[in-house]
């Protein structure tokens, strides 16, 4: 479980966990690379990311301090090729795309405030991220920061957690593919099947 800590730094590293944790989440619907004769010493997806347009390959350990040390804030959207990240950074923008990555920024940082308002959060709250094999409780202050700093492109809702005394809320995901996935976090009803019923 995740301490909750109202240290900056830990918040803005906690925060780093959760972009992190969410680039594996949506990386899920991306195509695996080929598999090459010779393998690459890491290999991406898995043991390395790349932060595109940069083609340096990030390990996997390192991927959290790299989102620490970005010189401004980012929106992070994964791509067709499982690995490999699209990273905007906003001290580079300018223009209308400055301006929409800061509306994309300020729209989901009021969506959160809304919904923690909503179900009484407080930013030492805890959240539970929950998908595939991964379980993580992160506090609501880090989440907040994660809309600031490191926003990753993906549907999420926030929602009250019940019967689980890990977290008193969920934070709700959908991936770009619509498919169903294990855990507390899936946003899809049980019911639910995409329109070419796979």
């Amino acid at each position: 479980m995740t301490a909750i800590s109202t240290n900056t730094d830990d918040v803005r590293l906690e925060a780093a966990r959760l972009a992190f944790a969410l680039l594996r989440f949506e990386g899920a619907a991306a195509h695996p690379r080929p598999a090459n004769k010779t393998p690459a010493p890491l290999p991406l997806g898995t043991e390395a990311y790349v932060f595109s347009p940069s083609l340096r390959r990030i390990p996997a350990g390192e991927v959290e301090a790299f989102l620490v040390g970005l010189p401004s804030p980012a929106l992070l959207a994964t791509t067709t090729s499982r690995g490999v990240v699209s990273l905007s950074l906003l001290h580079e923008l300018s223009g209308d795309r400055r301006r929409g990555v800061e509306k994309t920024q300020s729209n989901h940082a009021e969506g959160l405030d809304a919904a923690s308002s909503q179900l009484g959060l407080s930013p030492a709250s805890r959240v539970l991220l929950e998908f595939d094999e991964e379980s993580h409780v992160f506090s609501l202050a880090a989440v907040r920061e994660w809309t600031q700093q490191f926003y990753v492109q993906v549907g999420w809702n926030l929602l009250p957690l019940k019967d689980d005394n890990r977290a008193e809320a969920c934070l709700k995901l959908i991936r770009s593919d619509f498919r169903q996935f294990k855990g507390r976090s899936c946003m899809l009803p049980p019911h639910w099947r995409p329109v070419d019923g796979h």
